[in-house]
């Protein structure tokens, strides 16, 4: 080669690196495995859709894969493996800051069926767990940050889904009419205390804003019903959240700051040349820009979390993981001194909230041969609430008002053995003891003035055992079938819950598919309502330390219809029946309707019930061509008994919930690298039920007086929410840039919050509050 043809050819490589730099390409790469037994599967497809020209590799002997010199955009990318069924990745998001990491585990076929049937199976349309029939969908990090309304947090994402309602103030998650109360987190496969910021502060089993982070969120499983075995303590609904690894080949970073607060993050191998890992992410808010948009009686909020993974792969011993999540809040405000500005009895109050919760674990991931899969944790998970509230007095004094120090914590020890038989039975065992701990100390003044009364008062411990089988069986290339058992013991009562589960799923046509699903599920009441105590003479008694799990039976049909390859209709019929539910004798009140209340000391016994019955249906396009859309419908009505056998509304039964929401994308820049998107969403649905208040009598005795004989024959105005998000994100090439916009609630709809008497008239008055909240941000990845 002479002088002139080096001199070209590095001109040529020169204009080529120029180009790429100045456009900036990417890394997409990532670990294809047995859905079973995870075992790598070499010599898998893995192959970019509709790309010109055609761009694909294969995995190596580990199942890993890389494709390079991938420019930024949106990508399908298609996994194929000889004897398994295809996978689908929709809407990858490809930046120029991050290398995208994709991860799959391929279900093996039943028998050999010929390529051109094989339908594949994608990251939207069903969940992650095989052995899941009906009423299930899979959870992406990405949609939390795109979906309008979900303000990237997984608890507001899901209240788009079918059957599912959630309000502006609270991210409660509120499933087929069952309370919030009744939904089971967990995370890296260990039961954690619901994951949010000001838990069980707003109302139990809701919060303000997750402290679960979308930078170390991978795609999780979120189930409305009838869900497998392996799921336990849950009456409503099950949200498996899965913690993504860290890149173990390069370091990266996120950065972001908007009016909610700062956000970091950081991924990378622990050491050059290793594949351990490390990913955290760190938030800090004070909501100082966001005050004047906040209720006025909300004060002063601070609220911060740290979400970590370690991983550590070995070559003989398997993979040892470390993660954790832990969030601390706090929240305060002063009383009004002036009397004459006293208008309503939060002016008069002054209060100090303390709360944290979270969870750490250790976790062993072991291959044992070609068919087995052994994955052990050993886990500590709590939270703690600290509030005083105090009122002042004609004289201007604070007097004590109420007092909460609910502090309660478990270690929990859990083991999970996957078996394939074959292609077509596999099996799942798992066996989890859990040792809780409590220190409860909850005191309240009735009258004001008057010395704290204790309503309970106890620092002990005790377990809980659970342990399930599950088997899924293939029983022809069409028909599965999805059985188990789940076995919950508590100790504090002694009780012993035996409880089956079933799924069938026939797929009738290449197009459609048909399931029907049972389950027995149970739940334990939170610890203060069986350790509440009451004063009998000189004795102190606790009435309910006896009380039996709450129990439901649930019901589902599924029609799911793929009119092509990227619009799904899925309807799903359901009915649940709840029984064994506390309540208390003769009167209206059944526990599956409290939303908060610290102070409750009444005697319960198990027998209310209650019925969810409805049709769900979805219709959704997947993002194409930069356009997606979801529209969700749930019809649905919710009754319950209370301890006077009389039916009546539930709390939550709305009768109604729509949601349409859509998004476009446009490539725009010089070489179309960048990304311009708007999002929408609209909801319109019911409202709660209400009971009405004796007005005179309220008026009367100067405070809020119910008629409980009318309990919750009212209800709250129907509701339409609107909310949208802008975005933009720049593709440099060594770093990408997004600048976004969310507006939750445009409309400003105002939620209701119950009554109150104005200390200026002495006349009873709805409260209520419109929260609008703006959010503009910027990230930077790199």
């Amino acid at each position: 080669m002479n002088r002139s043809q080096i001199f070209i050819l590095l001109s040529i490589l020169a204009i080529s690196f120029s180009s790429q730099a100045q456009q900036g390409v990417q890394v997409i790469k990532g670990k294809i495995v047995d859905a079973v037994s995870q075992i790598p599967l070499p010599g898998a497809s893995v192959t970019i859709q509709d790309n010109k020209p055609a761009l694909g590799t294969m995995t190596d002997a580990e199942g890993n894969f890389k494709l390079w010199n991938i420019k930024p955009g949106r990508y399908t990318i298609l996994v194929s493996f000889i004897g398994y069924e295809n996978f689908i990745f929709r809407e990858v998001m490809v930046g120029s800051g991050k290398e995208v990491i994709l991860n799959a585990g391929l279900k093996e076929l039943p028998e050999e069926i010929d390529e051109v049937k094989i339908i594949a199976r994608t990251s939207k349309e069903l969940p992650g767990n095989p052995m899941a029939t009906i009423s299930a969908r899979q959870l992406s990090v990405e949609e939390a940050s795109r979906y309008a309304g979900g303000y990237d947090d997984p608890a507001r994402l899901a209240g788009s889904f079918a059957g599912v309602a959630s309000e502006i103030g609270n991210n409660g998650i509120v499933i087929r009419g069952n309370s919030s109360r009744y939904m089971l987190w967990k995370m890296e496969g260990i039961e954690i205390s619901n994951p949010t910021h000001f838990a069980d502060v707003i109302a139990f089993g809701a919060g303000g804003i997750t402290a679960l982070s979308s930078q170390v969120l991978a795609n999780s499983d979120f189930f409305t019903g009838a869900f497998p075995a392996e799921y336990g303590n849950a009456l409503s609904g099950v949200f498996d959240v899965k913690l993504r690894t860290g890149n173990a080949e390069k370091r990266e970073t996120a950065f972001q700051i908007g009016g909610i607060g700062l956000d970091f993050s950081s991924e990378g191998p622990l050491r050059k040349g290793s594949k351990s890992s490390y990913l955290f992410n760190y938030r800090y808010s004070t909501f100082a820009l966001l005050k004047p948009l906040i209720p006025s009686d909300a004060g002063t909020i601070k609220y911060q979390d740290l979400s970590f993974k370690f991983n550590f792969p070995t070559q003989k011993a398997g993979t040892f993981v470390l993660w954790g999540i832990g969030a601390l809040d706090g929240q305060s405000r002063d009383a009004i001194n002036d009397p004459e500005k006293w208008e309503k009895e939060t002016d008069k109050e002054s209060f100090n909230l303390d709360l944290s919760n979270g969870a750490i674990g250790l976790t062993h991931k072991l291959i044992i041969g070609h068919q087995t899969y052994l994955h052990t944790s050993f886990a500590g998970s709590g939270n703690q609430i600290s509030t005083n509230y105090f009122e002042l007095d004609r004289q201007l004094d604070l007097q004590p008002r109420e007092r909460v120090n609910n502090n309660t914590w478990k270690y929990t020890a859990s083991t999970t053995l996957s078996h394939k038989f074959g292609a077509k039975h596999f099996n799942k065992t798992g066996f989890t003891y859990n040792q809780h701990f409590y220190k409860v100390n909850n005191r309240e003044a009735d009258p004001l003035g008057t010395p704290l009364k204790t309503f309970a008062l106890e620092n002990g411990n005790t377990a809980s055992i659970q342990a399930f089988s599950q088997s899924n069986i293939q029983l022809n290339r069409n028909t599965e079938l999805n059985t188990g058992i789940f076995a919950h013991y508590f100790g504090l009562n002694h009780e012993l819950s035996l409880e089956p589960r079933l799924g069938f799923k026939w797929a009738a046509a290449p197009k459609h598919s048909f399931g029907l699903a049972y389950g027995l599920n149970s739940r334990i009441e939170m610890i203060g309502f069986y350790l509440a105590r009451q004063q009998n003479g000189s004795e102190i008694i606790q009435p309910n330390k006896n009380l039996k799990m709450s129990k439901a039976h649930h019901f589902g049909l599924a029609w799911d219809w793929m009119i092509n390859t990227d619009l799904r209709l899925k309807v799903e019929p359901y009915f649940q029946y709840l029984y064994n539910i506390p309540v208390v004798p003769n009167s209206y009140f059944s526990l599956q309707n409290l939303e908060m209340d610290w102070f409750f000391n009444e005697t319960l016994v198990n027998d209310g019930t209650g019925t969810n019955i409805g049709v769900d249906f979805t219709l959704e396009r997947f993002l194409k061509d930069g356009f997606y859309y979801l529209f969700t419908a749930s019809v649905f009505d919710s009754k319950y008994k209370g301890g006077d056998g009389i039916k009546r509304n539930g709390l939550y039964n709305k009768h109604f919930i729509f949601n349409l929401l859509g998004g476009k994308e446009w490539k725009v820049g010089k070489w179309g690298n960048n990304i311009f998107g708007i999002n929408g969403r609209l909801t319109y649905m019911g409202g709660d039920r209400l009971t009405p208040i004796l007005e005179s009598e309220s008026i009367q005795s100067g405070e809020i007086l119910y008629d409980y004989q009318k309990a919750y024959t009212e209800k709250e105005k129907n509701a339409a929410v609107l909310s949208f998000s802008i975005s933009y994100r720049i593709n440099k090439p060594n770093h990408a840039g997004i600048w976004s916009l969310h507006l939750l609630n445009a409309l400003g709809n105002q939620e209701f919050r119950g009554y109150e008497i104005n200390n200026k008239t002495g006349l009873p008055e709805q409260k209520s509050d419109r929260i609008v909240v703006p959010n503009l941000s910027y990230k930077i990845e790199f």
